[in-house]
């Protein structure tokens, strides 16, 4: 193996957080612009508590509005170390922003939010802390810490429960996303302006200041009633019985319930002590690994194609997709041998339209729109302009003679067949599928179909010279096999909970055989020897991928962020010494890789492979 370590290109490291201010009518305008979409980091958050600080030690200012050029917050920092062994430190950028917000809400002259784009992650939590809030028609709320198995930091469950109340914060912090309009109406925007933003905020800071305006602190206290049944009911809703992995989600509804319950200090205290207890989990670090993989996977970014998007899909599988790209924005044009294929394939289109919208997950007003960006062709016109070009196995060679050389060709091939003129997607057997391999040494064409595949709401992963997902799964399914061979039943098996349906039915010995370590620890290790054959031959680009690859493809469970995220816990001393251990039962699943003899002989581990 001649591999380096390679440094993660995210932007982890702040470089020149900047918090500009400029003086309106007596109005401090602070205008974020840190690295990375405004997420809140040390570096960020240290930047606007000195520009806060000195706006209120200034005897020439009244109020003070907090604004960007762009996003107010793309989303939450990456703060958390990668799995590994033992316990880590508490982020100290948790303490910070809670500082933070604390100066905001107790500062002695009004603090105002003009919020733009997206409004997520610290830049929520830091809105909530401030005495006012208006945002532009664009403007897009979300909060999405606890599917990364964290509870939101600074507070921010129990300031977003005093000000929308339980019911709406718990959706809020469950995933949902809310719009400038709908936060408005939640109570949690105090107005929506499609023009002058920033004039209104400040008009709205100098008439708290001057007490012409007074902003309830806490409105969604108000119906005391309503606050407890919300609170209830999402306690009723929490998976029974308990799992460790959902441990930030019972956090979560003790923090909206200390709202109600506590003093608003020893509220605020409490909520503070969670979201640091839940980034101290390993769940939240192998969540934390899980995003790192994604963004990972979409380096270089895909681009998207520039022209129509043809498809050359049997009915069912038009069906499932051409809507999902039409909603996405892409122009479709739907390709048929003859007319009444053509128009079957079409009216089938339609009809998945129309159970979307019957579905709620389409407005009417959405799907006409969509069906104006469709068209079906029985062959291509000569100047036609094409971005990229989708086809089954079926229709390959009948829609490559007919395209240019130069428009990309996308082959979906579920079972990884290859065609010299095309790039080959291989959608994962998960359903709903998620994610997509991408197979091609043509890296031009390969960037713009994982941008297609983005179209597509699929994860686009590249892979190298053949798909990842099928060895490994064909690695579980041997080392499945081999351990009912040994006499381990399908229910052992299952409680794993990486053991894929269906990879669990080989023949059962008679008697038990002894084995020589638990079975879960077996089928971990099979997976990872696997792995590291895909990495030493350069078929996986980096081990995230892995990862991430059995997370969105396999249904590997993500709180454990994947089978080398599991790896690293153990350290390469520790895998090889059990492989050994585990080879007596089958030389050619568990014999460790030679990749480990390497990782130790230079005091690697997974996580130090994975490129930026």
């Amino acid at each position: 193996m001649n591999r380096q370590p390679a440094t993660d290109s995210d932007p982890k490291a702040e470089q020149g957080p900047v918090v500009a201010r400029r003086n309106r009518n007596s109005v401090a305008v602070l205008v974020l612009s840190g690295p990375d979409g405004n997420r809140m980091g040390p570096g960020l958050i240290a930047a606007l508590d000195t520009a806060v600080a000195e706006a209120l030690a200034d005897t020439a200012v009244r109020a003070i509005v907090l604004t960007s050029s762009d996003d107010f917050c793309l989303g939450p920092h990456d703060d958390l170390p990668p799995p590994g062994p033992g316990r880590h430190k508490t982020p100290a950028s948790l303490a910070a922003l809670a500082a933070l917000c604390t100066l905001i809400e107790r500062a002695p002259k009004p603090v105002v939010c003009a919020l733009r784009g997206r409004v997520s992650g610290g830049g929520l939590i830091v809105a909530l802390a401030a005495a006012g809030r208006v945002c532009g028609p664009r403007a897009v709320f979300t909060c999405p810490e606890l599917r990364a198995g964290r509870v939101p930091p600074a507070g921010g469950p129990v300031r977003l429960a005093w000000r929308v109340g339980a019911g709406p914060a718990l959706r809020l912090m469950n995933g949902a996303v809310w719009s400038a309009e709908k936060a408005h109406k939640a109570g949690l925007i105090d107005a929506v302006h499609k023009e002058g933003l920033l004039a209104a905020a400040i008009t709205r800071a100098l008439a708290l200041a001057d007490g012409t305006s007074v902003a309830d602190p806490r409105p969604g206290l108000a119906d005391a009633t309503r606050f407890r049944t919300a609170v209830a009911e999402a306690r009723a809703a929490l998976p029974a019985p308990f799992l460790s992995a959902s441990m930030a989600d019972h956090w979560l509804v003790d923090c909206i319930e200390a709202a109600q319950l506590l003093p608003p200090e020893q509220a605020l205290d409490f909520a503070v002590i969670r979201a640091a207890d839940a980034a101290r989990r390993p769940e939240a670090r192998a969540l934390a690994h899980l995003a790192r993989a994604a963004r990972r996977a979409l380096h270089p970014v895909p681009r998207p194609a520039s022209g129509a998007v043809i498809v050359a899909l049997d009915k069912e599988q038009a069906a499932r997709w051409v809507p999902v790209m039409l909603h996405e924005g892409a122009p479709v044009i739907l390709m048929g041998r003859d007319r009444a294929t053509l128009a079957d394939a079409l009216e089938t289109v339609a009809e998945a339209q129309l159970d979307l919208v019957e579905a709620g997950r389409l407005t009417e007003a959405e799907a006409e729109a969509d069906w104006t960006r469709v068209s079906g062709r029985l062959a291509l016109e000569p100047d036609q302009p094409i971005g990229v070009a989708l086809a089954d196995a079926a229709h390959i060679d009948w829609l490559a003679a007919q395209l240019p050389d130069t428009v990309p060709l996308a082959l979906w091939s579920p079972a990884g067949e290859r065609h010299p003129r095309a790039v080959t997607v291989v959608p994962a057997p998960t359903r709903p599928t998620r994610l997509c391999e991408i197979v091609s040494s043509k890296a031009a064409a390969v960037d713009v179909v994982a941008g297609l595949a983005l179209q597509m709401r699929l994860t686009p992963l590249r892979a190298r010279g053949g798909p990842l997902l099928a060895p490994l799964i064909r690695a579980t399914a041997q080392a499945a096999a081999r351990l009912r061979a040994a006499g381990v039943s399908v229910g052992e098996l299952t409680a794993t909970g990486i053991v894929p349906p269906g990879l669990d039915q080989g023949a059962v010995a008679a008697e038990r055989e002894p084995l020589p370590l638990p079975v879960e620890r077996l089928i971990l290790l099979a997976v990872v020897n696997a792995a590291a054959r895909l990495l030493e031959d350069g078929h996986a680009a980096r081990p995230s991928d892995v990862d991430l690859a059995l997370v969105l493809g396999a249904g590997w469970p993500n709180w454990r962020g994947g089978p080398l995220a599991e790896a690293d816990a153990l350290g390469p001393m520790v895998l090889r010494h059990e492989l050994r251990a585990a080879a007596a039962l089958d030389a050619e699943l568990w014999t460790p890789e030679p990749m480990l003899d390497e990782m130790i002989r230079r005091g690697w581990r997974f996580e130090d492979l994975n490129a930026g």
